[in-house]
């Protein structure tokens, strides 16, 4: 339904001709004569840094501040099929309301010589609109080229030059301009030119060239220069605020002050309101009588519910607001519009109202940025009423609270425009909503189905998601999306009634009910009539973010959020557990868990804050761990049942911990034997004693204890021997596959460790079999993560790329040392102690001695 509006949408203003006047069209000319020469550079960029199959070999930048010109050159460098399919196309977005579009050249280099690809022809001219499915149509266009007979070795040169500016800014040039792109740059040339009457001002982030600044007739130059730019990367992670690409921004702006005066004068309050605007606030005025804060709420729920969202940000109106009349009138509007709309009623009720200038994305930290007109992309309300200063915004839906008691989301800083406003201003923060969840499994037998309840309450801003949620998706679809998200836990899963909603708009606080019946619950144990069953809080777990072991960045995280949840598990026969506790508290989130039991129901209760909106890159391996650890332990819970006796629960696979301890006493005693079995004696000439251990040796001798320590250190604190490790696949086609990558990282490991041990015993003592047992060691290692690798590949990628580093370890690990231990003669002078180790003699210039005792 959404893509259909958009795409009406897009064809309404494509057909009309008073949008967007002549229809947008490239012009081909020839390069602009007021460009500064740049020196030519070919040295290209290590292979190890090209991605996608591509690089640049230039990006040239220079922009004509007085000419309102943007001029473009770029260079890419074809090395790879893949290439091909990324880099054969040109596309150009231009605003044709204020912009013009001139292309000087498309030049394909192949073996040194030039192939013209520059006709009006090739261009297609497509609508730009990538906003529609927020609801906000901006006009621009852009202008695509596909290149036909592209090959690997083929160089793309081309050149554009873009003119004019929004005449919203009234002459003012603003501009961010990187210096660093997501792929690899040999060349980055940006220069900015401008009259030298005109005050710019700058501020660079990140990495950036120092510029070099030049003045001739009355035009300064500032020019940044790099070469073998590397490529940033973005996570899907990171937070919104997050960027590491170096750029600069420019601002003919000198303070917040200037920005004040300038969006004041775009977007002033409507005054002497008439049409029908006019009539609905006099019946706001009526029905509130004295009552502010009713008249407040009054006219918020007014804009928030009977103008919808829309934008049509055509030229000048990227920044400026329609009239308040208008806006009521289509019952229609972009943020702006909106909230200038918000500010007219309210200041037509008698209350101090102003529009606020905020990041969405950015929050607090837009604080960073010089004062300019591009550091925002959203507008909101301040009022106060009663003497309070409240802060709303209007383009929120379903709203629930009374009065002045309203969720505003947490922008952090904002500009108010307000006359005499010089700063940003400090938004104090709304205080959160909660979501409280509780499932409750009761069992009635061994043989009937479990009935399964969920019951979830939101307050406050979480309230007024779901139910803006509920109204987008319908109950029907709700209840679809809920049945298939337990289906992938319980195959025998059926809705038993219809979900209830209970709605208290004043209290702000929404409950949802859900009932189904499970008749896959439990698992039969085939060896015997014990039923298992096994629970995990999916609830907590779902708000942690993924991270792999590649992010650099910092890692986002919902917030504020604030959930409590309970599963619990009602038994015929009650329960004997013993109770246990959980907490951790990090300066970004906080986690607490209480299993508890109280006649015939078990008590999981879970509590997780987030208490920053990013987890910092120096925390990352802190938070990691954290992750592993509650997913081993503290998230899970596995119980058996026999209908006819006894509950009895464990979180600790005893089976594998059986196995493992076996194993470690048997390889104890196989390591005891293999050193104690006698080796011949030797024969020392006269002089000569046995060799102390040294050089690169003692690195073997430290890795081998590290090695010990470390595998050891993993066992215990790792999750093998969790039940919920154990079951993570149960009922998968995987299940088999990874409890065998289980059993085998458990098994050797404990392998790696006793054989590492082994192997340090030997080499502190010298032993003539070192040689030859530390070599099956480093050939053992390599076997058992490749092994580790090949099983963990045919499970998930994930779980591959945990496989990956450790497998790559051995393989340099076993090829460096097991040809040192077979062709050293340090090596082979070191190791020849036998056992028993008295078991050797000297031989002098023509008589033998005897044995030393």
């Amino acid at each position: 339904m959404r893509f259909t509006f958009s795409l009406c949408l897009v064809m309404l203003f494509w057909c009309s001709g008073a949008a967007f006047g002549d229809t947008p069209s490239v012009h081909i000319s020839a390069k602009p004569n007021w460009l500064s020469a740049i020196k030519p550079y070919n040295q290209k960029p290590s292979s190890r840094t090209v991605e996608r199959g591509f690089y640049y070999e230039l990006i040239e930048e220079q922009v004509q501040v007085e000419k309102q010109a943007d001029y473009n050159h770029i260079i890419r460098d074809i090395v790879s099929e893949t290439g091909i399919q990324n880099a054969s196309q040109i596309s150009v977005s231009f605003d044709p309301a204020y912009e013009r579009l001139d292309f000087h050249d498309i030049t394909v280099w192949r073996d040194g010589k030039p192939l013209n690809r520059l006709k009006a022809s090739v261009f297609k001219v497509l609508a730009d609109e990538q906003d529609l499915s927020n609801f906000i149509y901006q006009g621009s266009f852009s202008a695509l080229c596909i290149l036909d007979d592209i090959r690997k070795g083929d160089r793309i040169e081309y050149s554009y030059t873009i003119t004019g500016r929004n005449p919203i800014l009234n002459g003012k040039f603003c501009s961010n301009m990187y210096v660093q792109w997501y792929t690899p740059i040999a060349h980055h040339y940006t220069a900015i030119i401008a009259s030298s009457q005109r005050k710019l001002n700058f501020k660079t982030f990140n990495t950036v060239p120092k510029p070099v600044i030049s003045e001739a007739n009355g035009l300064k130059r500032y020019e940044y220069e790099g070469f073998q730019v590397p490529p940033a990367h973005d996570d899907d992670s990171q937070p919104s605020w997050y960027n590491e690409r170096g750029f600069i921004q420019v601002s003919e702006f000198a303070s917040w002050a200037e920005v004040v005066n300038w969006a004041l004068s775009i977007n002033p309050p409507a005054l002497n309101i008439k049409g029908e605007l006019g009539e609905r606030i006099t019946k706001l005025k009526k029905d509130a009588g004295n009552n502010k804060e009713k008249y407040f709420r009054d006219a918020v729920r007014t804009v928030q519910q009977e103008v919808r969202y829309m934008g049509i940000e055509i030229g000048e109106y990227s920044h400026r607001a329609n009239n308040p009349e208008k806006v009521f009138k289509q019952r229609y509007g972009d943020c702006k519009d909106k909230s200038l709309l918000l500010v007219s009623m309210l200041k037509a009720g008698g209350i101090d109202a102003s529009m606020v200038l905020v990041n969405a994305d950015m929050n607090e930290h837009v604080e960073q940025y010089i004062p300019t007109a591009y550091a925002f992309n959203h507008a909101v309300v301040t009022a106060n009423v009663n003497g309070k200063q409240v802060w709303v915004d209007a383009t929120m839906d379903n709203q629930g609270g009374e009065g002045t008691d309203i969720y505003f989301p947490r922008y952090g800083k904002g500009l108010v425009l307000k006359e005499g406003g010089n700063a940003l201003t400090s938004i104090p923060p709304s205080k959160g909503g909660k979501v409280i969840g509780e499932d409750v499994y009761t069992v009635m037998d061994g043989k009937s189905p479990v009935l399964f309840t969920v019951k979830t309450t939101y307050t406050g801003d979480e309230a007024d998601y779901m139910r803006g949620k509920l109204e987008s998706s319908g109950m029907a679809e709700t209840e679809k999306s809920y049945l298939d998200y337990y289906a992938k836990i319980y195959n025998k899963i059926e809705a038993k009634d219809s979900i209830t909603v209970r709605d208290d708009l004043k209290a702000n606080r929404l409950t949802t009910i859900e009932t189904y019946k499970i008749g896959d619950f439990f698992k039969k144990d085939s060896t015997s009539d014990k039923l298992t069953a096994n629970l995990f809080a999916n609830f907590i777990y779902n708000q942690f973010p993924s991270i792999t072991g590649r992010i650099k960045t910092p890692v986002s995280l919902t917030y504020p959020y604030d959930a409590s949840y309970a599963i619990k598990v009602v038994l015929p026969r009650g329960w004997n557990i013993n109770e246990d506790h959980d907490s951790i508290k990090r300066d970004y989130y906080r986690y607490e868990s209480d299993f508890t039991a109280a006649g015939d129901t078990l008590s999981l209760n879970y509590k997780l804050s987030f208490l920053s909106d990013y987890v910092p890159v120096n925390k990352l391996d802190e938070f990691k761990a954290d992750i592993k650890k509650l997913n081993g332990t503290s998230l899970g819970y596995s119980f058996s049942y026999t209908p006819q006796g006894a509950v009895s629960t464990s979180t600790t696979n005893s089976t594998l911990i059986l196995v493992v301890l076996l194993l470690t006493v048997g390889l104890v005693v196989l390591g005891v034997w293999l050193y104690q079995r006698e080796t011949p004696g030797i024969v020392f000439a006269y002089g000569s004693t046995f060799v102390p251990i040294g050089g690169w040796l003692i690195l073997i001798a430290l890795g081998l204890a590290a090695t010990a320590l470390v595998t050891g250190s993993n066992m215990v604190t790792g999750d093998y021997f969790s039940l919920h490790t154990w079951n993570v696949y149960q009922g998968n086609q995987h299940e088999f596959n990874f409890r065998s990558l289980v059993v085998i990282e458990a098994i050797g490991n404990i392998t790696l460790m006793v054989y590492a041990l082994f192997c340090l015993v030997l080499l502190l003592n010298k032993r003539d079999i070192l040689p030859v047992c530390i070599t099956g060691y480093f050939a053992f290692g390599f076997v058992f993560f490749l092994t580790d690798y090949i099983l963990a590949a045919n499970i998930s990628s994930k779980l591959a790329e945990t496989a990956l580093s450790p497998l790559l370890r051995s393989i340099v690990t076993a090829a460096i040392w097991i040809p040192y231990f077979k062709k050293s003669s340090r090596v082979q002078e070191t190791f020849i102690v036998p056992h028993p180790p008295y078991n050797y003699s000297y031989e002098g210039p023509g008589v033998a001695e005897e044995p030393a005792s």
